[in-house]
Protein backbone atom coordinates (compact mmCIF):
# COMPACT_ATOMS: atom_id res chain seq x y z
CA UNK A 1 0.00 0.00 0.00
CA UNK A 2 1.23 3.08 -1.24
CA UNK A 3 0.88 6.06 1.86
CA UNK A 4 -0.20 8.96 0.84
CA UNK A 5 0.66 11.47 3.32
CA UNK A 6 3.22 14.67 3.84
CA UNK A 7 6.32 11.82 4.85
CA UNK A 8 6.25 10.92 0.95
CA UNK A 9 8.60 12.25 -0.76
CA UNK A 10 9.23 13.73 -4.66
CA UNK A 11 10.82 11.62 -7.32
CA UNK A 12 13.11 14.37 -7.77
CA UNK A 13 14.08 13.95 -4.41
CA UNK A 14 14.78 10.10 -4.50
CA UNK A 15 17.15 9.68 -7.63
CA UNK A 16 16.89 8.87 -11.37
CA UNK A 17 18.09 4.98 -10.31
CA UNK A 18 15.54 4.60 -7.43
CA UNK A 19 12.50 5.92 -10.10
CA UNK A 20 13.79 3.78 -12.92
CA UNK A 21 13.71 0.47 -10.43
CA UNK A 22 10.12 1.61 -9.40
CA UNK A 23 11.24 1.75 -5.90
CA UNK A 24 8.43 3.59 -3.82
CA UNK A 25 5.57 2.77 -6.83
CA UNK A 26 2.56 1.88 -6.05
CA UNK A 27 3.04 -2.01 -7.03
CA UNK A 28 5.92 -2.27 -4.96
CA UNK A 29 4.43 -1.14 -1.93
CA UNK A 30 1.36 -3.40 -2.37
CA UNK A 31 3.46 -6.69 -2.97
CA UNK A 32 5.88 -5.50 0.20
CA UNK A 33 2.02 -4.97 1.76
CA UNK A 34 1.47 -9.25 0.35
CA UNK A 35 4.39 -10.11 1.74
CA UNK A 36 3.95 -8.76 5.09
CA UNK A 37 0.72 -10.40 5.26
CA UNK A 38 2.17 -13.60 4.59
CA UNK A 39 4.87 -13.19 7.05
CA UNK A 40 2.35 -12.80 9.51
CA UNK A 41 -0.20 -15.78 8.61
CA UNK A 42 3.38 -18.54 8.19
CA UNK A 43 4.47 -17.14 11.73
CA UNK A 44 0.91 -17.89 13.35
CA UNK A 45 0.09 -21.12 11.29
CA UNK A 46 4.18 -22.78 12.25
CA UNK A 47 4.47 -21.19 15.89
CA UNK A 48 1.12 -22.49 16.96
CA UNK A 49 2.10 -24.53 19.15
CA UNK A 50 4.58 -21.84 21.04
CA UNK A 51 2.58 -21.00 24.48
CA UNK A 52 5.44 -18.52 26.37
CA UNK A 53 3.91 -15.05 26.23
CA UNK A 54 7.78 -13.82 26.15
CA UNK A 55 8.75 -15.78 22.71
CA UNK A 56 5.50 -14.13 21.30
CA UNK A 57 6.78 -11.06 22.21
CA UNK A 58 9.79 -11.27 20.37
CA UNK A 59 8.20 -12.84 17.48
CA UNK A 60 6.24 -9.73 16.98
CA UNK A 61 9.21 -7.37 17.59
CA UNK A 62 11.19 -9.14 15.04
CA UNK A 63 7.72 -8.84 12.77
CA UNK A 64 7.75 -4.92 13.66
CA UNK A 65 11.71 -4.01 13.19
CA UNK A 66 10.85 -6.04 9.51
CA UNK A 67 7.94 -3.53 8.66
CA UNK A 68 9.54 -0.70 9.81
CA UNK A 69 13.27 -1.83 7.99
CA UNK A 70 10.71 -2.23 4.79
CA UNK A 71 8.86 1.19 4.73
CA UNK A 72 12.75 2.80 5.61
CA UNK A 73 14.00 1.78 2.10
CA UNK A 74 10.92 1.98 0.44
CA UNK A 75 10.43 5.29 1.32
CA UNK A 76 13.88 7.24 1.82
CA UNK A 77 15.16 9.22 -0.67
CA UNK A 78 18.36 9.76 -2.12
CA UNK A 79 20.41 7.59 -4.53
CA UNK A 80 22.87 5.91 -3.36
CA UNK A 81 20.72 5.62 -0.05
CA UNK A 82 21.98 7.67 3.07
CA UNK A 83 25.05 5.77 4.79
CA UNK A 84 22.77 6.78 8.17
CA UNK A 85 19.54 4.94 6.75
CA UNK A 86 21.09 2.11 5.55
CA UNK A 87 22.85 1.81 8.64
CA UNK A 88 19.33 1.69 10.12
CA UNK A 89 18.01 -0.31 7.96
CA UNK A 90 20.98 -2.81 7.94
CA UNK A 91 20.91 -2.69 12.04
CA UNK A 92 16.77 -3.31 12.14
CA UNK A 93 17.12 -6.58 9.69
CA UNK A 94 20.16 -7.91 11.83
CA UNK A 95 17.69 -7.53 15.07
CA UNK A 96 14.58 -8.32 13.25
CA UNK A 97 16.34 -11.84 12.78
CA UNK A 98 17.94 -12.28 15.88
CA UNK A 99 15.14 -11.60 17.86
CA UNK A 100 12.52 -13.87 16.11
CA UNK A 101 15.15 -16.91 16.27
CA UNK A 102 16.07 -16.94 19.95
CA UNK A 103 12.03 -16.67 20.38
CA UNK A 104 11.55 -20.09 18.85
CA UNK A 105 11.18 -23.43 20.84
CA UNK A 106 14.41 -24.96 21.39
CA UNK A 107 14.95 -27.23 18.98
CA UNK A 108 12.37 -25.78 15.99
CA UNK A 109 9.18 -27.66 16.33
CA UNK A 110 8.18 -26.54 12.78
CA UNK A 111 10.26 -26.23 9.57
CA UNK A 112 8.88 -23.21 8.77
CA UNK A 113 9.39 -21.46 11.66
CA UNK A 114 12.60 -20.25 10.21
CA UNK A 115 11.51 -19.03 6.83
CA UNK A 116 9.81 -15.67 7.29
CA UNK A 117 12.69 -13.72 9.06
CA UNK A 118 15.29 -15.42 6.52
CA UNK A 119 13.29 -14.57 3.72
CA UNK A 120 12.17 -10.89 4.51
CA UNK A 121 16.08 -10.67 6.03
CA UNK A 122 16.78 -11.20 2.16
CA UNK A 123 14.27 -9.24 0.38
CA UNK A 124 15.57 -6.30 2.59
CA UNK A 125 19.08 -6.64 2.52
CA UNK A 126 17.94 -7.03 -1.75
CA UNK A 127 16.98 -3.91 -1.86
CA UNK A 128 19.94 -2.01 0.33
CA UNK A 129 22.33 -3.24 -2.61
CA UNK A 130 19.89 -2.18 -5.53
CA UNK A 131 19.91 1.13 -3.71
CA UNK A 132 23.48 1.20 -3.77
CA UNK A 133 24.73 -0.21 -0.61
CA UNK A 134 25.86 -3.64 -2.02
CA UNK A 135 28.63 -3.83 0.57
CA UNK A 136 26.84 -2.73 3.54
CA UNK A 137 23.99 -5.62 2.29
CA UNK A 138 26.61 -8.29 2.43
CA UNK A 139 28.21 -7.38 5.46
CA UNK A 140 24.83 -7.38 7.16
CA UNK A 141 24.00 -10.79 5.41
CA UNK A 142 27.18 -12.08 7.08
CA UNK A 143 26.23 -10.68 10.53
CA UNK A 144 22.81 -12.72 10.11
CA UNK A 145 24.84 -15.87 8.75
CA UNK A 146 26.23 -15.17 12.23
CA UNK A 147 23.45 -15.36 14.36
CA UNK A 148 21.74 -18.14 12.69
CA UNK A 149 24.54 -20.56 13.21
CA UNK A 150 25.17 -19.47 16.87
CA UNK A 151 21.46 -19.44 17.52
CA UNK A 152 21.76 -23.53 15.76
CA UNK A 153 23.76 -24.00 18.00
CA UNK A 154 22.42 -22.80 21.16
CA UNK A 155 18.57 -24.47 20.03
CA UNK A 156 20.61 -27.81 19.31
CA UNK A 157 19.55 -27.77 16.12
CA UNK A 158 23.31 -27.53 15.29
CA UNK A 159 25.23 -25.06 14.14
CA UNK A 160 25.75 -26.14 10.62
CA UNK A 161 21.95 -26.83 10.16
CA UNK A 162 21.25 -22.82 11.42
CA UNK A 163 23.94 -21.83 8.65
CA UNK A 164 22.37 -23.51 5.73
CA UNK A 165 19.30 -21.99 6.69
CA UNK A 166 20.88 -18.70 5.39
CA UNK A 167 22.75 -20.06 2.73
CA UNK A 168 19.98 -20.11 -0.15
CA UNK A 169 19.23 -15.94 0.58
CA UNK A 170 22.63 -14.93 -1.23
CA UNK A 171 21.91 -16.25 -4.54
CA UNK A 172 19.06 -13.32 -4.22
CA UNK A 173 21.75 -10.97 -2.69
CA UNK A 174 24.03 -11.87 -5.55
CA UNK A 175 21.36 -10.74 -8.27
CA UNK A 176 20.86 -7.82 -6.28
CA UNK A 177 24.28 -6.85 -6.31
CA UNK A 178 24.15 -7.26 -10.23
CA UNK A 179 21.35 -4.80 -10.04
CA UNK A 180 23.47 -2.17 -8.43
CA UNK A 181 26.57 -2.89 -10.73
CA UNK A 182 25.36 -3.41 -14.14
CA UNK A 183 21.94 -1.68 -14.19
CA UNK A 184 22.35 1.02 -11.86
CA UNK A 185 24.87 3.17 -14.73
CA UNK A 186 22.38 2.01 -17.16
CA UNK A 187 19.18 3.68 -15.41
CA UNK A 188 21.21 6.86 -15.04
CA UNK A 189 22.46 7.21 -18.56
CA UNK A 190 18.69 6.74 -19.51
CA UNK A 191 17.53 9.58 -17.51
CA UNK A 192 21.06 11.75 -18.46
CA UNK A 193 19.88 10.94 -22.31
CA UNK A 194 16.26 12.09 -21.21
CA UNK A 195 17.64 15.09 -19.93
CA UNK A 196 19.77 15.65 -23.07
CA UNK A 197 16.01 15.35 -25.31
CA UNK A 198 14.39 17.72 -22.82
CA UNK A 199 17.26 20.41 -23.60
CA UNK A 200 17.10 20.01 -26.89
CA UNK A 201 13.77 19.93 -27.08
CA UNK A 202 13.47 23.55 -25.31
CA UNK A 203 16.22 24.85 -27.51
CA UNK A 204 14.16 23.44 -30.64
CA UNK A 205 11.07 25.59 -28.97
CA UNK A 206 13.08 29.06 -28.75
CA UNK A 207 14.46 28.76 -31.98
CA UNK A 208 11.14 28.01 -33.72
CA UNK A 209 10.01 31.09 -31.43
CA UNK A 210 12.69 32.97 -32.82
CA UNK A 211 11.89 32.38 -36.64
CA UNK A 212 8.21 32.84 -35.74
CA UNK A 213 9.18 36.25 -34.38
CA UNK A 214 11.64 36.76 -37.53
CA UNK A 215 8.74 35.51 -39.88
CA UNK A 216 6.15 38.22 -38.43
CA UNK A 217 8.65 41.07 -38.83
CA UNK A 218 9.70 40.10 -42.24
CA UNK A 219 5.68 40.02 -43.08
CA UNK A 220 5.94 43.35 -41.74
CA UNK A 221 8.10 44.62 -43.55
CA UNK A 222 7.13 43.19 -46.41
CA UNK A 223 3.27 44.62 -45.75
CA UNK A 224 4.52 48.35 -45.05
CA UNK A 225 7.74 49.16 -46.13
CA UNK A 226 8.00 47.11 -49.59
CA UNK A 227 6.31 49.59 -51.86
CA UNK A 228 7.68 52.64 -50.37
CA UNK A 229 11.15 50.52 -51.07
CA UNK A 230 10.00 49.49 -54.21
CA UNK A 231 9.66 53.58 -55.25
CA UNK A 232 12.80 54.76 -53.67
CA UNK A 233 14.31 51.81 -55.95
CA UNK A 234 12.28 53.09 -59.25
CA UNK A 235 13.86 56.55 -58.49
CA UNK A 236 9.66 58.14 -57.94
CA UNK A 237 9.35 61.40 -56.44
CA UNK A 238 7.37 61.76 -53.12
CA UNK A 239 5.09 64.62 -52.33
CA UNK A 240 5.17 66.07 -48.60
CA UNK A 241 2.91 64.39 -47.43
CA UNK A 242 4.18 60.91 -48.72
CA UNK A 243 7.74 61.92 -47.58
CA UNK A 244 5.90 62.17 -44.02
CA UNK A 245 4.25 58.80 -44.43
CA UNK A 246 7.45 57.10 -45.19
CA UNK A 247 9.32 58.72 -42.12
CA UNK A 248 6.22 57.54 -39.47
CA UNK A 249 6.80 54.11 -41.26
CA UNK A 250 10.76 54.04 -40.89
CA UNK A 251 9.84 54.70 -37.07
CA UNK A 252 7.36 52.59 -36.78
CA UNK A 253 9.71 49.64 -37.72
CA UNK A 254 12.19 51.10 -35.67
CA UNK A 255 10.11 50.41 -32.91
CA UNK A 256 9.44 46.54 -33.79
CA UNK A 257 13.06 45.80 -33.68
CA UNK A 258 14.34 48.29 -30.27
CA UNK A 259 10.84 47.54 -28.36
CA UNK A 260 9.61 44.35 -29.35
CA UNK A 261 7.78 43.58 -26.34
CA UNK A 262 5.24 47.07 -27.14
CA UNK A 263 5.01 45.89 -30.54
CA UNK A 264 1.52 45.71 -30.27
CA UNK A 265 -1.11 47.06 -32.76
CA UNK A 266 -2.91 49.54 -29.90
CA UNK A 267 0.84 50.88 -29.40
CA UNK A 268 1.64 51.45 -33.08
CA UNK A 269 -1.44 53.36 -33.86
CA UNK A 270 -1.00 55.65 -30.82
CA UNK A 271 2.54 55.93 -31.72
CA UNK A 272 1.94 56.92 -35.52
CA UNK A 273 -0.83 59.38 -34.38
CA UNK A 274 1.45 60.73 -31.58
CA UNK A 275 4.12 61.20 -34.27
CA UNK A 276 1.67 63.05 -36.97
CA UNK A 277 0.87 65.44 -34.23
CA UNK A 278 4.69 65.76 -34.22
CA UNK A 279 5.61 64.25 -30.82
CA UNK A 280 8.65 63.10 -30.73
CA UNK A 281 8.32 59.18 -29.81
CA UNK A 282 11.30 56.69 -28.30
CA UNK A 283 10.03 53.21 -27.35
CA UNK A 284 12.66 50.80 -25.92
CA UNK A 285 12.31 47.48 -24.41
CA UNK A 286 15.47 46.11 -22.06
CA UNK A 287 13.76 42.56 -21.80
CA UNK A 288 11.60 42.92 -18.00
CA UNK A 289 8.55 41.26 -19.75
CA UNK A 290 10.87 38.27 -20.61
CA UNK A 291 11.90 37.58 -16.80
CA UNK A 292 8.52 36.94 -16.13
CA UNK A 293 6.28 33.90 -16.16
CA UNK A 294 4.42 33.76 -19.62
CA UNK A 295 0.56 34.17 -18.21
CA UNK A 296 1.99 37.06 -16.22
CA UNK A 297 3.73 38.39 -18.89
CA UNK A 298 1.02 38.09 -21.53
CA UNK A 299 -0.98 39.82 -18.70
CA UNK A 300 1.51 42.40 -18.11
CA UNK A 301 1.87 43.41 -21.73
CA UNK A 302 -1.30 43.97 -22.70
CA UNK A 303 -1.87 46.19 -20.00
CA UNK A 304 1.29 48.24 -20.20
CA UNK A 305 0.22 48.81 -23.89
CA UNK A 306 -2.98 49.88 -23.24
CA UNK A 307 -1.61 52.37 -20.78
CA UNK A 308 1.35 53.80 -23.19
CA UNK A 309 -1.20 54.24 -25.64
CA UNK A 310 -3.68 56.30 -23.22
CA UNK A 311 -1.04 58.01 -22.45
CA UNK A 312 0.57 58.82 -26.05
CA UNK A 313 -2.98 59.98 -27.27
CA UNK A 314 -2.62 62.56 -24.31
CA UNK A 315 0.63 64.04 -25.91
CA UNK A 316 0.56 66.88 -28.28
CA UNK A 317 4.04 67.92 -28.49
CA UNK A 318 7.56 67.16 -27.06
CA UNK A 319 9.08 63.89 -26.01
CA UNK A 320 7.30 60.37 -24.84
CA UNK A 321 9.89 57.70 -23.93
CA UNK A 322 8.48 54.55 -23.22
CA UNK A 323 10.79 51.98 -21.68
CA UNK A 324 10.30 48.49 -20.35
CA UNK A 325 12.94 48.26 -17.77
CA UNK A 326 16.23 45.34 -17.44
CA UNK A 327 15.03 42.29 -15.56
CA UNK A 328 15.27 42.20 -11.37
CA UNK A 329 14.17 45.69 -11.21
CA UNK A 330 11.26 47.29 -8.91
CA UNK A 331 9.82 48.51 -11.45
CA UNK A 332 8.59 46.75 -15.25
CA UNK A 333 8.18 49.92 -17.33
CA UNK A 334 8.47 53.73 -17.51
CA UNK A 335 7.07 56.49 -19.30
CA UNK A 336 8.81 59.96 -19.04
CA UNK A 337 7.17 63.27 -20.94
CA UNK A 338 9.04 66.21 -21.88
CA UNK A 339 6.39 68.89 -23.32
CA UNK A 340 6.55 72.39 -23.18
CA UNK A 341 3.72 72.89 -20.38
CA UNK A 342 4.50 69.45 -18.71
CA UNK A 343 7.47 67.26 -17.08
CA UNK A 344 5.78 63.79 -15.89
CA UNK A 345 7.37 60.20 -15.28
CA UNK A 346 5.20 57.69 -15.05
CA UNK A 347 6.15 54.50 -13.70
CA UNK A 348 4.48 50.79 -13.55
CA UNK A 349 5.30 48.28 -11.16
CA UNK A 350 5.13 44.31 -12.22
CA UNK A 351 1.41 44.87 -11.13
CA UNK A 352 0.65 47.06 -13.35
CA UNK A 353 0.15 50.14 -10.82
CA UNK A 354 1.56 53.20 -12.41
CA UNK A 355 3.15 56.13 -9.94
CA UNK A 356 3.87 59.13 -10.63
CA UNK A 357 7.64 60.52 -10.16
CA UNK A 358 6.20 62.02 -6.73
CA UNK A 359 4.99 58.84 -5.67
CA UNK A 360 0.88 59.17 -6.03
CA UNK A 361 -1.12 56.45 -7.97
CA UNK A 362 -2.98 57.59 -10.86
CA UNK A 363 -5.66 55.52 -12.51
CA UNK A 364 -4.73 52.66 -15.16
CA UNK A 365 -6.67 50.93 -17.77
CA UNK A 366 -7.45 47.26 -17.54
CA UNK A 367 -6.55 46.79 -14.34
Amino acid sequence: MRRECPRAVDDSERGEVVNAFGIGSRPLWLMMGVFACGYFAVTLYADSTVTGWWQWIGLFAGFVLFVIAGITILDSPGDPLPSSTTLVVGGLAVAAVAATLFSLPFPPSHVMQTGPPVGASVIILAFVAVRGRPLAAWLASGCISVIATVWGAVSTAGALWGLSITLPGYAIMIMGSLFSVMLRPMARQIYELREANERQAALDAAAAASAEVRDRRLAALDERARPVLTRIARRETFVADEVVVARLLEAQLRDGIRASGLDLPVVRDAAWRARQRGVHVVLLDDGGLAALDDALAVTARERLATAVAELLDEADDGRVTVRIQPPGRDVLASVGLDAGHRTDLVEFDHRMVPRTDSGRETPASGR
